[in-house]
């Protein structure tokens, strides 16, 4: 590993979430309540199946996972590097939170210490993600779970990266566009942050171009995880069907992207590059 490089790309994201840390919790669309109220289902039904009492949050940021698990839990390490983005983070009870200033691939996680370890939004921020997986698997107890998700998908990626930014696409697709290969410059606008140190802090997107399954199946088998689950989720155009009043009441446009989103399923792998994202959870 290229230590320089690893050093870099820490140093970018540190520059770039500090510039971030105030609106953090506006800005990014993972705190939108039904991704929270997603995110905490699955959060809950891995604590029933470990019947978890402690967990690290690797990258835990202004404290998006340590908000949903405060009253699954009782104790709470959160890991991150940058102090901005901790100072953000709500301590108060019902469980025990304490906080890190680290880096996630040398943080030292007592071993077997966690029945759940999370990485939610994070490892797309990384030059490396085998120390930080190392880690996790480190730091969890036998049986226990490393969950993480919402990390961008190579191929949904790959195929909208393949289209002209100037082309006669749907609004939709065209957004997509934006979203996927220039968001750089968005941020730029409006943070103030050099379109290189972004591109940097979002290393594993940006550069490498996100995750395949494959290779997350390889890597934390590799590690020694006994059980890998990958997953994909939200796809093309689901926040119009959730969001477009003509598809009828709340619950009826949330039902139709459930049958949307099954049938997609089906038909994997041939429907992977219509999912934006990639999670997994694996057990130790």
């Amino acid at each position: 590993m290229d230590e320089q490089r690893y050093r870099e790309v820490i140093d970018a994201n540190i520059a770039l979430h500090t510039r971030m840390a105030d609106e953090y919790r506006t800005c990014e669309p993972h705190f939108r309540p039904e991704n929270r109220a997603k995110v905490k289902a699955r959060l809950a039904a891995l604590v029933a199946e470990t019947k978890a009492k402690r967990m690290l949050d690797l990258g835990c940021g202004t404290g998006f996972m340590i908000d949903l698990a405060r009253d699954l839990v009782s104790e709470i390490h959160g890991v991150d590097v940058t102090p901005a983005m901790l100072e953000k983070v709500d301590r108060a009870g019902p469980a025990k939170v304490e906080v890190f200033l680290a880096d996630a691939g040398t943080f030292p996680a007592q071993e077997g210490a966690y029945d759940l370890v999370t990485a939610y939004s994070f490892l797309h921020h990384l030059y490396d993600v085998t120390p930080a997986c190392r880690t996790a698997f480190r730091a969890l107890r036998e049986g226990g779970r490393f969950y993480a998700d919402l990390e961008p998908n190579f191929w949904f990626r790959d195929a909208i990266g393949r289209l002209d930014r100037h082309g006669a696409y749907d609004p939709m697709v065209q957004r997509e566009i934006e979203m996927t290969t220039h968001k750089d410059e968005d941020i730029a606008r409006q943070f103030g942050v050099d379109r290189a140190v972004f591109r940097d802090a979002e290393y594993g997107k940006d550069v490498l171009g996100g995750f395949r399954e494959e290779d997350l199946r390889a890597l934390l088998t590799g590690l020694g995880f006994r059980r890998v689950d990958v997953f994909h989720h939200w796809f093309l155009g689901q926040a119009v069907l959730i969001n477009d009043a003509s598809f009828g009441s709340v619950e009826a446009r949330f039902r139709h992207a459930e049958v949307m989103d099954g049938l997609l399923q089906r038909a994997m792998p041939l429907s992977r590059p219509l999912f934006k994202y990639i999670g997994v959870v694996a057990e130790k």
